[in-house]
């Protein structure tokens, strides 16, 4: 049994009455020293790193200094070209998703050249957040696309797309039909690959903690490798076929019990398990399919009910025929990535702890199924900075703390945090700022604690807090970081550079902000690491354009920083009194235009855009003085 499991079936507890009190005891009711002391002994592993990093020499690239200008522009002046130059749009995650790229999903669907907007790969996992421009009304998609918000649009999701049909009507359509938003011609759903509830239990019981989004992406794309499981036709055809393959993908299912030693009742403790607080990972009807004594009658049985039968759920097309007949007649495709470059099962780096489809731009391509030698694609580069930020295990050079740090120590959302933990503004003022002092000359980080706690550490948790990161799909906190150049270099060589800032007014709150312009690699026992036949020893400096270390090596490496001025008295909020009472279209502020331009400099980015609040309309176009 996996370490995991175990820990599930420990918390899980020995009777139902039990229940509630053993959830309670991994979370608010733990010792809160037990989490300080591991943030103390982060802090102690760092300064052992920190003596030997403290010596590297300054990098070059320290001292660039950026003299760009830019000024505030219109999206037809910016925006608009760029689409007329294409035939297919693609807007792609430039870091590890959550990026904020439904706001540039939404400026680019009302161009009246776009015909329609979809989803062509991966599944629920995707979260993102839009508000509808006339009522103000905000929505979380998953698998819908951001277009259906906009009257006249067509949005597609794609057959390489994997979907639970119950939880996307139950959770995305239901949303739609309780606001009374028309869809029924205009969302319309391909051949997608089923999601079980057999796949999101695999997911549950083979996952590490915080591995994993519990959607079943795994699983499920493992079924589709080897060509078992079914397809959403299968469901409107021949009940025998889908029950035959259903029994036989299934085996997967029960030959993980027999190897973990679980009992279904084990199972159902597991999946109650891990929804011990307000957030429900594993709902209802997975947890009947556990105790369900015929389990393929009774996924027919859901199947037939809520999807066949069901009059509210959306009509289904040839999608792939729908995306080559829409530009066969003149209109343009926008595809709405899901994910992001690095978190592509194609990304070589990060692929150990990648999402299992290839979310990449090519990869996003490749799976709308069109002539790539006919039609013209363009690709729209989205980040998140300040506090860029990635959910999930793996290395990651640019955070605060380590990726596991929250979900090691059992916070699995925000509120599980320690009460009033650097959740004021106040405590993030003193803690950015600390935590910007204590950079180097050289770049370099020094370790040291705020209040007892490991300071990376607050500057994570206070980041998360201040500025709401956690995942739209699974609320665990993201853990935030600077922007990264080098990690951005190679996105800009591979998907172009169009790139939008998402989120730049939250450079409002800093009195300094940071990039990452290089990684110093140092081994805690001076072992080398091989990166794609590289070898890289202690104090080996890797800069924007070299080869991007593999997972195994960036695990040892640590950022150095170029810190900047914030622009606290030029507040870049859409409803800030200072940007309200500016005469438009600006200038933009000298400190805003040296972070712009020192990402553009190191990346080879061309940042178009950048994002001064929540809704679509505010978004400011860039062009250069």
């Amino acid at each position: 049994m996996s370490r995991h499991a175990r820990t599930l079936l420990k918390v899980a507890g020995a009777t139902a009455a039990g229940f509630a009190a053993a959830s309670l005891s991994t979370t608010h009711a733990r010792d809160v020293s037990d989490i300080e002391l591991a943030s103390r002994r982060l802090c102690e592993e760092r300064l052992k790193h920190f003596e030997s990093l403290k010596n590297v020499p300054r990098m070059a690239e320290l001292d660039f200094t950026s003299t760009t200008r830019y000024r505030e522009a219109s999206k037809e002046e910016v925006l608009f070209p760029i689409i007329e130059k294409a035939d297919v749009l693609i807007v792609a995650g430039a870091f590890f998703g959550d990026e904020g790229k439904g706001k540039t999903v939404d400026a680019i669907a009302t161009h009246p050249s776009v015909g329609l907007v979809c989803r062509v790969n991966s599944g629920e996992n995707a979260g993102h957040t839009v508000f509808d421009a006339i009522t103000g009304k905000k929505y979380v998609f998953h698998l819908a696309p951001s277009g259906l918000l906009i009257p006249g649009k067509l949005n597609l999701v794609g057959p390489e797309c994997v979907m639970d049909p119950i939880s996307f009507f139950r959770e995305e359509v239901s949303q739609l039909v309780n606001n009374d938003v028309s869809y029924m011609n205009r969302l319309l759903i391909g051949n997608v690959h089923i999601v079980t509830p057999y796949h999101k239990i695999l997911d549950l019981l083979q996952s590490g903690v915080n591995a994993s989004t519990l959607k079943g992406m795994s699983p499920v794309h493992a079924s589709k490798a080897k060509k078992r499981g079914i397809r959403l036709d299968h469901i409107f055809n021949d009940p025998a076929t889908a029950k035959r393959r259903l029994a036989r993908d299934m085996e997967d299912y029960y030959a993980c019990l027999e190897r973990m030693k679980l009992s279904e009742d084990d199972v159902l403790r597991m999946c109650q398990s891990v929804n011990r607080d307000e957030v429900e990972r594993i709902p209802a009807y997975i947890l009947d399919f556990v105790t369900a004594k015929d389990k393929v009658q009774y996924l027919m049985d859901l199947y037939k009910k809520e999807v066949v039968e069901n009059p509210l759920f959306p009509p289904r097309c040839d999608v792939s025929h729908t995306i080559r007949s829409t530009l066969q007649n003149g209109k343009k495709v926008l595809v709405e990535g899901p994910q992001s470059y690095w978190l592509s099962n194609a990304a070589e780096k990060f692929w150990e702890s990648s999402t299992s489809a290839h979310t990449c731009a090519g990869g996003i391509a490749a799976a709308a199924r069109f002539n790539l030698s006919e039609y013209k694609v363009c690709v729209l580069n989205v980040h998140k900075a300040p506090g860029s930020s990635r959910v999930g295990v793996g290395a990651n050079p640019s955070s605060f703390t380590k990726q596991d740090f929250m979900s090691s120590n059992g916070i699995d959302t925000l509120r599980d945090l320690p009460p009033h933990t650097f959740d004021s503004p106040a405590d993030f003022e003193v803690i950015h700022r600390q935590w910007m002092d204590s950079v180097q000359a050289n770049g370099v980080v020094k370790p040291q604690l705020h209040n007892g706690w490991d300071l990376g550490t607050a500057f994570a948790i206070s980041s998360s807090e201040t500025h709401g990161e956690c995942g739209a799909t699974t609320k665990k906190p993201r853990i935030c970081g600077l922007f990264d150049c080098v990690a951005h270099h190679e996105v800009n060589q591979v998907q172009g550079p169009y790139l939008s800032i998402s989120a730049l007014d939250r450079g409002d709150v800093y009195d300094k902000v940071g990039v990452i312009v290089g990684y110093v690699y140092h081994h805690p026992e001076g072992a080398p690491s091989d990166s794609n036949g590289r070898m890289l020893k202690n104090n080996d400096i890797v800069r924007p354009g070299d080869a991007l270390p593999t997972e195994q090596a960036l695990r040892f490496c640590h950022p150095i920083v170029k810190t900047l001025p914030g622009w606290k008295d030029t507040p870049l909020y859409a409803n800030s009194e200072w940007w309200k009472k500016q005469k438009h279209p600006i200038e933009l502020p000298p400190s805003v235009a040296s972070f712009i331009g020192t990402i553009e400099h190191f990346s080879g980015a061309e940042v178009i855009s950048i994002g001064n609040g929540p809704t679509g309309d505010q978004i400011v176009y860039l062009k250069k003085m």
